[in-house]
């Protein structure tokens, strides 16, 4: 904390940082610290979201491939013709 006289007529006191808008200039509040990690936590969220859906698909998709592989090889090692 830091005490200070404004330049246009500001008066003693406790600055955090921030010129009033008396003195002429108009400042934008900061943004809070939690406003950021929260922000920081959902999109660490959606991402591992993203990537278990992207490997859930991967899986999905070679036990597809390994269940038409089985049954090529299952009907090209049958020993009763179908349709017989």
């Amino acid at each position: 904390m830091r005490f200070y006289c404004g330049a246009e007529g500001g008066s003693w006191g406790a600055d955090a940082g921030h010129r009033s808008v008396s003195d002429g200039v108009y400042s934008r509040a900061p943004e809070v610290p939690y406003v950021k990690e929260r922000r920081g936590r959902a999109v660490k969220k959606l991402l591992l979201v993203a990537l278990a859906a992207i490997g859930g698909l991967l899986v999905y998709r070679q036990i597809q491939a390994d269940r038409a592989e089985q049954d090529l090889w299952t009907e090209a090692t049958d020993s009763v013709p179908t349709g017989s």
